[in-house]
């Protein structure tokens, strides 16, 4: 589908289409980081960053464009352990920037909630206080009515809220926020079975 996507666009350079195509790499590449294939996931981030500043220079300043680019430079910290002590303060940059001029911008508040979620507590991280941005996240996107549209990006930040209060120990709010999911998308097997499975 992401080559289909890129040769639509080389074709007729939509910026609406890049800017699916962006979230497209942001959401595969923490697929291959999961997945541990660190190899893939370089080449595929790599490709991300210069496709995303082309996104960056179509829609200078949109809050949308720089949490995911605050996101994409994430990735590279978790890709590159050794650059967090110079690419950290950047991606905070951008995140903040973003979360700060961006009302109703789900992914800013997605960004925020990442950065609290797995920053050291020693660099001021708290998986306590991702919990809002998270769940400010979640609202903004069932009311701009991408639950209705089976978004793959509403499922993921569904999972990252009940990740969230999984490992704040609230279990049977996870738990909720699985069953949901199964009954907005019956078919993934893997929420049942991997994650919800531990509910019983």
């Amino acid at each position: 589908i992401m080559a289909d996507m890129e040769k639509d666009y080389e074709g007729n350079g939509d910026q609406s289409l890049l800017y699916e195509l962006c979230f497209a790499y942001y959401g595969y590449i923490g697929y291959l980081i999961s997945l541990e294939q660190d190899k893939v996931a370089k080449k595929e981030l790599s490709e991300a960053m210069k496709r995303t500043k082309e996104l960056e220079e179509m829609m200078e300043d949109r809050p949308e464009v720089l949490a995911l680019q605050g996101a994409l430079i994430g990735y590279r910290i978790i890709l590159s352990k050794f650059s967090s002590l110079f690419l950290g303060p950047k991606a905070l940059k951008y995140i903040k920037t973003a979360y700060e001029t961006g009302e109703n911008c789900f992914n800013c508040q997605t960004e925020m909630g990442n950065m609290k979620f797995y920053t050291p507590k020693f660099l001021g991280g708290s998986q306590t206080e991702a919990l809002p941005y998270y769940e400010e996240a979640v609202s903004i996107i069932e009311k701009k009515g991408l639950k209705q549209d089976r978004d793959w990006i509403y499922m993921n930040t569904v999972l990252l809220l009940a990740n969230a209060y999984k490992e704040t120990g609230q279990l049977d709010r996870a738990c909720e926020l699985y069953e949901a999911l199964l009954e907005y998308e019956p078919e993934a097997q893997w929420i049942r079975e991997d994650l919800y499975s531990k509910c019983k």
